[in-house]
């Protein structure tokens, strides 16, 4: 298929995509702007596997945000964090930009290393969100695990 062809169908899905997520409060107006210009790079240079990683993602992160938000320990720890609620412009490139380049030297370059680095950018950005999100929720304090002192939640 066509990188136009494909630019094409990733910008309205990933429009579509990033919509619901704003009014859905997870992302923010320049979060949702991000989401569909990084989705609609992903499916042009990339295609389902790049884009099906970045949505998983996005959407189980997301989840584990949502889940038990309403809780006390979780919002004690999130009045600690220097943002909370919808991920913005930031946040979005700042989780997928890297992934996104990896894409990029993958279309410019094929090579099967270019997705295995991808594979481990994006186990590093689900793992750093997963375990704030679910760590806040903790009844003890969590433990660094270069040190093995506790520290803050989230």
């Amino acid at each position: 298929m066509d990188v136009w062809i494909r630019a094409a169908a990733g910008l309205v899905g990933s429009a579509a995509i990033a919509g619901a997520a704003y009014r859905l409060r997870s992302l923010s107006g320049s979060g949702a702007w991000s989401a569909a210009i990084m989705g609609t790079g992903y499916v042009a240079l990339g295609g389902p596997f790049w884009f099906g990683a970045l949505l998983a993602f996005f959407l189980s992160s997301t989840l584990w945000s949502k889940w038990k938000r309403r809780h006390a320990r979780k919002e004690a720890a999130e009045a600690n964090y220097a943002k909370t609620g919808r991920r913005d412009a930031m946040q979005v490139w700042a989780n997928g930009g890297l992934g996104l380049l990896l894409c990029a030297g993958h279309f410019l370059w094929p090579a099967q290393g270019w997705t295995y680095a991808f594979a481990g950018v994006m186990a590093a950005v689900n793992a750093d969100t997963w375990a704030t999100e679910i760590g806040a929720l903790s009844r003890r304090a969590p433990r660094s695990v270069l040190t093995g002192r506790r520290v803050a939640a989230g």
